[in-house]
């Protein structure tokens, strides 16, 4: 299974559509987004992906973005989502609590754990715990570019992509 991974767009339409194009080139399964979408017309441009977000600390709109998710068909999970992909224990949490991030990060429980809010691309294992943070889709913040990344479950390699 390849399991696009996105965060912090900070309402980037351009950048969004161009992650878009990427993941479906790449043929990717799922979206996973980890928060920071910012607003449903941001969710709306997700319309082409099978698409899970989490909420970040600037999504305020939890009414509208939820309403964007259902229209096209995703799921909105709330400010933790825990799932099992391909035998995997998924955890994603956008991260805005470095203390809660890193008690997630450190208990065990998850083979993969996703998140955002820095901004920097993140790939390393602490434990057994493969911990990704794609960076941003919204390019610029801090001098980052902007980045995506696809993990495949079966080969387990991740991907960043530059957009």
């Amino acid at each position: 299974m390849k399991i696009g991974l996105i965060s912090d767009t900070h309402d980037n339409i351009q950048n969004i559509r161009r992650a878009v194009r990427k993941f479906n080139d790449k043929r990717v399964d799922l979206v996973i987004h980890a928060g920071d979408i910012v607003s449903p017309n941001a969710v709306e441009s997700l319309a082409d992906v099978k698409l899970v977000g989490v909420l970040g600390n600037n999504d305020k709109d939890v009414a509208g973005l939820t309403s964007a998710f259902n229209k096209i068909n995703g799921k909105l999970e709330g400010e933790i989502y825990e799932t099992v992909y391909d035998g995997m224990k998924f955890a994603i949490y956008h991260g805005t609590s470095i203390t809660k991030r890193e008690q997630l990060i450190k208990s065990g429980k998850y083979d993969m754990f996703i998140y955002g809010h820095t901004h920097r691309k993140d790939n390393r294992f602490v434990g057994n715990t493969r911990v990704i943070n794609p960076g941003t889709a919204k390019g610029w913040f801090f001098g980052l570019f902007a980045t995506i990344a696809i993990f495949d479950t079966s080969s387990r390699n991740i991907e960043f992509i530059n957009l």
